[in-house]
């Protein structure tokens, strides 16, 4: 195990319009009143109108003293909010002339509560060489399942008979942005944050699983999971968006496309009552695509991870030179794209191997 002696960490937060969970969050970081925090927390507005600063300010007034910093950017969106926030660590460690190597920045969500040992598990798990992507696990709330056993079934149904066709954890190319850390210098190294479209033209999200896109292709990198570093995530999206983001596997996709969905199903209907739906074989179906396409034919394509049966061929060929000449956002956007055609090559692959439903 490492000395942590040597080793700086910085939590960054983006803040827009959080003033009602961003206390809690974090006090769950180990930031407020009476709390020994580990490292320092860098929270960041990003252009908030419901009193969010003020919250930011007092959380800065309630901790230890020097151990939170506030930022702000007004350019609403996460890849300029995480950008300010890692650009004020980097910053910080110029000044106090500490080696980037040495800074671990650990990104972190306004709306979600961070359990116990959060801090320490990621920090445990850093070894200090070169390339290290850190992912904890972000965890369902139990009042949720029991509030909605119907929609916890539902999904645990399709996943659980997906899960064979997926590559293995530790070959997996998605990364939680809410649940990841990395050196500060290997973020450098990799571009940071970046925004893009897709050949579309539409903004493509995910930029911690984009900036670890452009780490492989730079080489070395490596996928390290933390199981003891658990989250709990707002659930927001799935209130409001309920089909939506059942359909997407919790991906993030852009508000035209959720809203497409939600135009064809109501959300409360849908958590309370999933398999009355008359659209519940469609989102089915779109589920598997999304988990086809992220969790088995990207890691193939990047990784060879995937059985070598696979009987997507022609298509890895053709993503995999779309990788290797194109920015991330690209890659994505054509694995997006393969997940929404109905009746295209992923549905005939899950037909094939009959995990239809």
């Amino acid at each position: 195990m490492r000395d942590y002696d040597d080793m700086e960490t910085f939590i960054v937060v983006p803040c827009l319009n959080e003033k009602a969970s961003l206390a809690a969050t974090c006090a769950s970081l180990g930031f407020g009143r009476g709390m020994d925090p580990i490292g320092r927390l860098v929270l960041v507005d990003n252009g908030s109108t419901d009193g969010t600063p003020a919250v930011m300010e007092q959380v800065q007034i309630d901790s230890a003293k020097g151990t939170v910093l506030l930022a702000a950017e007004p350019r609403r969106g996460y890849v300029p909010a995480r950008r300010a926030g890692i650009t004020a660590v980097l910053a910080c460690a110029r000044m106090e002339q500490t080696p980037l190597n040495q800074v671990l920045v650990l990104q972190a969500d306004a709306d979600t509560i961070y359990l116990k040992g959060y801090v320490d598990a990621m920090r445990s798990a850093f070894s200090g060489m070169p390339g290290q992507m850190l992912e904890g696990c972000a965890v369902t709330n139990r009042d949720f399942n029991t509030q909605y056993p119907e929609f916890t079934r539902l999904c645990r149904m399709v996943d659980e008979k997906m899960e064979p066709l997926l590559a293995p954890e530790e070959d997996q190319i998605v990364i939680d942005d809410k649940v990841s850390a990395f050196s500060l210098s290997d973020y450098l190294s990799w571009g940071e944050h970046q925004e893009e479209i897709d050949a579309f033209g539409q903004q493509v999200h995910a930029e911690t699983t984009r900036l670890f896109l452009r780490a492989l292709r730079a080489g070395g990198a490596q996928h390290v999971k933390v199981p003891d570093a658990c989250a709990l995530p707002s659930r927001r999206k799935v209130f409001s968006q309920a089909p939506a983001y059942f359909a997407s596997s919790g991906f993030p996709r852009d508000p035209a496309w959720a809203m497409a969905w939600m135009r064809l199903e109501d959300s409360a209907k849908f958590l309370r009552s999933p398999f009355t739906s008359p659209m519940t074989t469609r989102l089915i179906r779109s589920r598997q695509r999304h988990q086809l396409a992220l969790f088995a034919l990207l890691p193939s394509i990047l990784r060879g991870a995937t059985p070598s049966e696979f009987a997507l061929s022609e298509v890895i060929c053709e993503a995999r030179l779309l990788f290797a000449q194109n920015p991330p956002g690209q890659i994505l956007g054509k694995m997006l794209s393969l997940a929404d055609q109905e009746g295209g090559a992923l549905d005939a692959a899950i037909m094939s191997y009959g995990h239809c439903m």
